[in-house]
Parts: structure tokens; C-alpha cells; sequence
């Protein structure tokens, strides 16, 4: 038994599905089924009876759960204490992004904020990942402070301290010979005929698009999927496929031969700089949390 498996009992225990826990806990839902048979297998009972898309505890889940969550806080609470005293000690901020780092002038302002600590060595730990992949190294603790998109996150205001940091607008992305490229805008509807590439699943920009292909009654399939926006430019560059990207990814000097094409019904994502609300952070990460606050209002 470990404190994962646990964390997942409670998550399914909170939403009463499995797909609901996975999506909140940002793992798949056949590796959050894995888990938990393998609790059940350890402890050598069934926690849960499941009917249909719906599970419920069994009379020993719910005496389990009493303990899982008892276990859970004490942990937490252990953390942070121990927390108090290394974080002190530590000039590091850790900080994970999803990849737009170069795209959003991230590393310009990271730099203008050292400006201030001439006479201290201030550590950057900045990587970039997939937004699941930032958020699980957010929750288990490996980063402090996360670049996200927000859009499709459950009970943000109860979990995460946030700070919104750009309001991204899509925008049709083409080549120059495209036959769409001199429309001044373009609707869903105008989309249908032409291919389209998209960033996969890993990343937000995905169910956007394709939500918003649904609600106007559109089936749309990807005919090529990518983890990286440049990789799709490049793709695009090559092809007449299309994609729909927010204009902050979208690099025209990079891509000579690639043009935008406003959408006529705007469609936007929401990127933000998110923290734990239990999480206490080290003096220069609480002073970068603070910098960036500070900016946003600008």
C-alpha cells in the first residue's frame, strides 16, 4: 500500500467514478484501476461495488476510508512541518510550465525578477512538460508553482492559488497557398473540407478545439496529431492541412510560409500561474509567487 493508492481511493470516494478520480488526479483511468485492484488485492477485500459506470463503497470501504483520509492528512500535515524548516534554507524556485516558455517571454521576465537579488544566488528549476505531467509533479510535491492552462480544471478556486497570466485567442493557422489564408475570417463550417493537425491530448488545446468543433454539430478527426506546436507549424508549412492554435504560439517569423486567419467566433484559453493553497513555499519562491502577482495587474 502506498500513499498514491490512497490518494486515488479518496479521489473515486469524492467523485463516485472512476473517470471522474482519474481526470482530477490527472492519470488514466485504466492506471487508476490498476491501483485500486491492487489495494484491494493487498488488503485482501473489495472496497468498492460497481454497477455499471457507478461504484459505491462496500460496508469495509467505508471504515477504510475513515483511515485513508486519517493517513492522508497526517502525511500532509507531517510535510508541512518539515517543510517550515528546509524551505529556509533553500534559494531554489521550483517551477514547472506547460511548453511555451519561449513563446510567452517567460524566460525575460524570470530574468528581470533576479535583477532584484543581485547579492543572492537565486536558483531557476524550470523545466517544461505536458500539462498532465506538471500537474502530477505539482501535487506529489517536485514543483512549487506551475504554468497551466485552466480551462478544463475542477474545483480550481478550492485547490490552487492562481494568477491569471494571459487570456490566449485562437486563430487559424495555414499555408500562405492555402485557400483559406486571404479570408478575413473564417467559421467552423468553413473548416470541414480541409484536414486538420492538432496538438495531442497531453496538451488542453486539444479538447478546446474539439469541443468547439461539437458544438456546432461538427465531427471532426484529426488526421495528424503532435506533442509540440512548432512540430505542427513545421507540418503545416509542408501541407495544406490546418490547425486552430492560440496566437501566442504562433511564430511568423519562424514560419515564413504559414499565415493566420481570425476565427469569427472567438474561442479562447485561459493560461495561469497556479500554486497548492497547503503548499508553503521557500522566501524567494513567495517573493516570485508575489512578483508575478504584482505584474499581472499591470
Amino acid at each position: 500500500m502506498n500513499l498514491n493508492q490512497l490518494k486515488y481511493f479518496l479521489a473515486i470516494v469524492k467523485t463516485g467514478s472512476f473517470s471522474n478520480a482519474a481526470d482530477d488526479m490527472y492519470i488514466s483511468q485504466s492506471s487508476m484501476s490498476k491501483q485500486i485492484k491492487a489495494l484491494e488485492t493487498e488488503l485482501g477485500v473489495d472496497l468498492f461495488k460497481r454497477e455499471h459506470s457507478k461504484v459505491y463503497l462496500t460496508e469495509i470501504g467505508g471504515e477504510f476510508a475513515k483511515y485513508a483520509e486519517q493517513t492522508v492528512k497526517q502525511h500532509n500535515d507531517m510535510l508541512l512541518y518539515l517543510d517550515e524548516f528546509a524551505t529556509k534554507k533553500s534559494n531554489t524556485i521550483r517551477f514547472g510550465s506547460i511548453p511555451v516558455v519561449s513563446s510567452y517571454g517567460i524566460s525575460g521576465q524570470i530574468a528581470e525578477f533576479t535583477t532584484h537579488y543581485p547579492d543572492t544566488n537565486v536558483v531557476i528549476d524550470l523545466h517544461e512538460n505536458s500539462q498532465q505531467e506538471i500537474m502530477k509533479e505539482l501535487y506529489d510535491g517536485i514543483i512549487d508553482i506551475a504554468l497551466v492552462r485552466t480551462d478544463y480544471m475542477n474545483d480550481l478556486d478550492d485547490v490552487f492559488d492562481r494568477i491569471l497570466y494571459k487570456k490566449d485567442t485562437f486563430v487559424l493557422v495555414c499555408n500562405k497557398t492555402h485557400p483559406l489564408c486571404n479570408k478575413a475570417a473564417v467559421y467552423p463550417q468553413d473548416l470541414i473540407p480541409y484536414p486538420l493537425s492538432l496538438l495531442d491530448t497531453s496538451s488542453v488545446v486539444n479538447p478546446i478545439v474539439m469541443q468547439a468543433f461539437e458544438t456546432h454539430g461538427i465531427k471532426k478527426k484529426a488526421k495528424c496529431l503532435t506533442t509540440r506546436h512548432k512540430i505542427l507549424m513545421e507540418i503545416l508549412q509542408n501541407s495544406h492541412d490546418i490547425t486552430l492554435l492560440p496566437l501566442s504560439l504562433v511564430d511568423l517569423s519562424l514560419f515564413p510560409y504559414l499565415c493566420t486567419v481570425p476565427l469569427a467566433e472567438e474561442l479562447t484559453s485561459n493560461v495561469a500561474i497556479i500554486k497548492l493553497k497547503k503548499r508553503r513555499l521557500n522566501k524567494i519562491t513567495k517573493d516570485f509567487w508575489n512578483y508575478w502577482q504584482k505584474n499581472s495587474l499591470k
